[in-house]
């Protein structure tokens, strides 16, 4: 497809900087889920074919998920890449992926910015005054990252004959989207959706890996905090918290609660849903979801967060106390500004 006017648009900047480069380290955020991760695999699967080497890393242990995607063992930790790695010998770029944000990728971004290598991203959040100012693709509209490796994959001519790649592709679509139920689903996610299951991806598969992989005590752990679900605002607003003390008691891991926040949409009344999770003493991790009539983006960057418009978050520094109260107050004022008053 060389020649077609290819390099014009969103992928220019990236195709250029690919071009230029071998060795990559792919990088993206905390809290690693079922599309920028699964994003990074796709595309450092697809590197290998082009004699490009690709190294996957993540802030901590790989989520539950991973093992059916990384067969190859291409995600590493950052423990794993900082105590082995010579990065000047082992990589000559890196490319962040669902993020733009140096911070949001954690304790690393210090040995990012200190090995100055040079950096590019692909992200499909709302651009914030503290992204990287670096060669990006960037579309707010795409329904997941995945979707944009997509993309780009299909600008390049690739054929989309490595059953592992179609099948990482159709799961990030699955899971930035709710398996097609949030409003970020458009149609161009339907057609990728089904040309990659006409490629041979299974639907049920990616649902099972996301929603029906969990344990018994998980399911406890969401009786327990959706039997306390608040309901603010004219019960537009739901929002619960999580203590380090109540993972503990049911001895729940952080990578089985990210789907927790979806349960109270099943609420008519409900707008909005804010969940609120202990990381550590005086470290809340807020998360802020919109049935799509309530832009929440605003609401998280005045906490330092960002996002979509209909799904963002942030992290805090506060007690989980001050933390709730503040975010609620904030997002009640929100949905009375654009829904009227209670």
């Amino acid at each position: 497809m060389a020649g077609d006017g290819r390099d014009a648009g969103i992928f220019g900047p990236i195709r250029a900087f690919i071009a230029a480069h071998r060795r990559f380290l792919f990088l993206t955020h905390i809290g690693p889920d079922g599309d920028g991760l699964l994003a990074c695999l796709a595309l450092a699967r697809y590197f290998g074919f082009q004699e490009k080497q690709a190294t996957v890393v993540i802030e901590g242990p790989g989520p539950k998920f991973l093992g059916a995607y990384d067969p190859e063992g291409l995600v590493r930790s950052r423990k794993e890449l900082l105590a082995r790695e010579d990065w000047a010998d082992s990589f000559d770029a890196i490319i962040v992926i669902d993020t733009g944000k140096p911070i949001r990728l954690g304790k690393i971004h210090h040995a990012v910015s200190a090995s100055g290598l040079p950096v590019a991203v692909i992200d499909h959040h709302i651009r914030e005054d503290d992204d990287y100012e670096v060669p990006a693709a960037i579309d707010p509209r795409a329904a997941s990252v995945g979707q944009m490796i997509a993309e780009y994959l299909n600008e390049e001519g690739y054929a989309f004959d490595d059953s592992l790649i179609v099948r990482t592709l159709f799961a990030t679509l699955s899971y930035d989207t709710g398996h097609f139920r949030f409003t970020n689903t458009s149609e161009k996610t339907f057609r990728w959706a089904a040309r990659l299951v006409e490629l041979g991806a299974q639907p049920s598969e990616a649902f099972s890996i996301f929603w029906e992989s969990g344990t018994a005590a998980s399911l406890k752990l969401l009786g327990h905090l959706m039997s306390g679900l608040n309901m603010e605002c004219g019960e537009r607003l739901g929002w619960f918290t999580m203590s380090i003390e109540d993972l503990e008691k049911y001895g729940v891991a952080r990578d089985e609660i990210e789907e927790y926040i979806s349960f109270p949409r099943s609420v008519g009344s409900i707008e909005v849903i804010a969940s609120f999770t202990e990381l550590e003493k005086n470290l809340i991790r807020v998360s802020i979801r919109s049935k799509g009539r309530i832009s929440i983006h605003e609401v998280a960057v005045r906490f330092g967060g960002g996002g979509h418009a209909f799904a963002s978050g942030a992290r805090c520094r506060d007690t989980l106390e001050n933390t709730t109260r503040a975010v609620i107050q904030a997002l009640s004022e929100k949905i009375r500004a654009d829904m009227g008053p209670d």
